[in-house]
């Protein structure tokens, strides 16, 4: 049978507003947006982001390996280094390794709009499929309301006021991870309307610098910056493969003479063929700590916490 790498699918809260910017200003809605995917212009958490705070608060919670393991450069890359097995290092002159934990983007599941009947959580038939939920495609000027929505026919999201076709949407017994209040006051919509629904209802604010000088804002210095809102539902996997396909050299002495021999990470006595379960132990030291330190920018601003929902009593997804 052909080898499967573990796969944890993780499922996310937003505890804050979430900013993980492209890098620049730029003309058009606002100074700073936030990463979309280029086919469908939905906003995302890309992967980096998560890899690249994970990898470091795994590292704060590992004596002697923050700073030097958590960043770009000084990594031990030693075999037993639970940082550098998981995430990778490169120590320069050809010795690198990938790391055995990839993580995908963070994708969008519910998102949550404010109505009439009170604030709802829209996804649509494309998002739940990857999921294996299945469901009916509503028209485009339609959507399919879970049994928390009370409505009358019709249903504003935003601004957009939209027919209701019938309370024939529910996720009960489904995505187990996802608060109930939220899958009970959600709203199906088109794929062709939720990426319009979400662009549209985006978190914007406005900051300044302050002049140290006088106390006041800095003439030019204002500008505004977008973010995924408080209480958006995401997901994302974080593959991890098993140590024993591995190799890592590392330097030994042999007879008075050092030499280079290849070994299994992670591996030690008890685990001659490496030990999985590290890897996805310091996978989750780093998740867990999403929901205090935050990820992507302006987390001086009250922007950042995620709470990975699925981190079960012993610490993995």
């Amino acid at each position: 049978m052909a080898y499967q790498p573990d796969v944890l699918k993780c499922y996310a809260l937003a505890l804050d507003p979430i900013h993980v910017g492209t890098g620049g200003m730029r003309l058009g809605r606002v100074d700073l947006s936030i990463v979309r995917e280029p086919g469908t212009n939905i906003p995302k958490i890309p992967g980096t982001s998560l890899a690249g705070a994970a990898r470091a608060y795994a590292a704060m919670q590992v004596n002697g390996k923050f700073p030097g393991c958590a960043g770009q450069g000084g990594h031990c890359g030693l075999h037993d280094c639970s940082i550098c097995v998981t995430f990778g290092f490169a120590k320069g002159s050809g010795a690198s390794f990938q790391g055995l934990a990839q993580f995908s983007d963070a994708r969008l599941i519910f998102f949550p709009v404010h109505s009439l009947a009170g604030p709802v959580w829209i996804t649509c038939p494309r998002v739940l499929e990857e999921l294996s939920v299945t469901t009916t495609e509503p028209a485009d000027n339609q959507v399919h309301v879970a049994s928390g929505v009370q409505q009358s026919g019709k249903l504003n999201l935003g601004w957009l006021m939209l027919d209701v076709a019938g309370n024939a949407f529910s996720v009960d017994g489904k995505l187990s991870a996802i608060p109930d209040d939220i899958k009970n006051r959600a709203v199906l919509v088109s794929n062709k309307m939720f990426g319009h629904i979400v662009n549209d209802n985006l978190e914007v604010r406005t900051s300044v610098s302050i002049d140290p000088r006088t106390g006041a804002a800095a003439e030019g210095a204002l500008f505004t910056y977008e973010a995924l809102p408080r209480a958006c539902v995401l997901y994302f996997d974080a593959v991890i493969s098993d140590p024993k396909f591995y190799r890592i050299a590392r330097t030994v002495e042999k007879n008075g003479k050092k030499e280079t021999e290849s070994v299994i990470p992670l591996s030690d006595a008890e685990h001659p063929e490496g030990d999985i379960d590290k890897v996805k132990s310091t996978v989750n030291n780093g998740l867990k700590l999403f929901e205090t330190l935050g990820v992507g920018g302006m987390n001086t601003r009250g922007m950042g916490r995620l709470r990975v929902l699925n981190l079960n009593a012993g610490g993995t997804p």
